[in-house]
């Protein structure tokens, strides 16, 4: 469940990581107000609860960081983070220095990258020398600690935030596997002059969309023109095949769907091409199916985008 934890004020956020903490470190747990708090947002003093486990717990002077973003598809590999760990860490250095921490716990609600989020929480131990360090990301904060505590969800009343982004990911997904596997033939049908419509996006007015659906013009010129736009006859080839008249359908149902979900969740989203990360992420994330397919999801989107399948024609 995705309780879309951007849509929380800093605050909020701040007093529902120390909330969690309550549970999985002890009553204890001392929030601080708003201000200079030196590198902290809680404290704890004591033996955990059941963290990192009921059998392994650790105990101390306990650190809690809070560090929220606005942006649904932040990530923990974002150079702002790291800024932010960077700056950080020199203030975990000081409370080192005066004997104040033994843990340090700092959540996010951006995605927790396995690689580069292993990589900032090594960098603090080494550079702080606390040697119990945990970046707690969203996946974590949603599965772990939200979903098991249904109280948490309540006095926070997260499930207005729920987006539920329910559709035929799974038909997109075999769609976009069969693309793959027919482009070279559909590439040769091109060359040999089987289809010569171009789309010449200068023709249309694209413009007039775009300031409709509140999408950036960097992002509609760098990444839909210049990397999707030479795509979109192998697209229309592909389902004006006639053996792929089954995988029309199908594109046409998950087209349906998603316009009315955007149509409906708009509101919860800045600009439009946040919409076309979220639902790419949303379908690619964890996905071994796509493996070598994924920039295909992007060009679909940009796609049904440009030929007013989503979004406000």
């Amino acid at each position: 469940m995705d309780y879309r934890l951007e849509e929380l004020s800093e605050d909020d956020f701040e007093n529902l990581v120390n909330t969690i903490c309550q549970n999985i470190l002890g009553t204890g747990v001392v929030a601080f107000t708003k201000g200079k708090d030196g590198g902290r947002d809680g404290r704890f003093t004591g033996t955990a609860n059941n963290y990192p486990s009921n059998t392994a717990n650790w105990s101390g002077k306990f650190i809690i960081q809070a560090k929220h973003s606005s942006s649904p598809v932040s990530s923990c590999s974002d150079s702002d983070f790291k800024a932010t760990v960077t700056k950080e860490i020199e203030s975990i250095k000081k409370l080192k220095a005066k004997g104040e921490v033994d843990n340090y716990l700092l959540f996010t609600n951006r995605k927790y990258t396995g690689i580069v989020g292993a990589e900032l929480r090594q960098e603090i131990i080494d550079k702080t020398g606390v040697e119990n360090v945990e970046i707690i990301g969203k996946e974590t904060i949603n599965n772990q600690y939200l979903n098991s505590n249904k109280n948490i969800v309540s006095q926070y009343n997260l499930n207005r935030f729920i987006l539920p982004f329910t559709f035929s990911e799974e038909e997109l997904k075999d769609l976009i596997v069969e693309f793959k596997t027919q482009i070279s033939t559909i590439e040769d049908d091109l060359i040999s002059g089987v289809e010569k419509a171009k789309y010449d996006y200068k023709k249309l007015d694209i413009s007039e969309k775009n300031r409709k659906n509140i999408l950036g013009k960097t992002y509609f010129d760098d990444i839909i023109v210049a990397e999707s736009l030479e795509h979109f006859n192998k697209i229309d080839l592909f389902l004006g095949n006639p053996r792929n008249q089954e995988i029309k359908d199908n594109y046409y149902d998950c087209v349906d769907e998603l316009r009315q979900i955007i149509t409906i969740r708009r509101d919860d989203f800045g600009a439009f091409e946040e919409i076309l990360i979220f639902i790419r992420k949303l379908v690619c994330d964890g996905s071994t199916k796509l493996k070598g397919s994924k920039r295909f999801v992007t060009i679909f989107l940009h796609y049904m985008y440009f030929t007013c399948s989503i979004g406000i024609k």
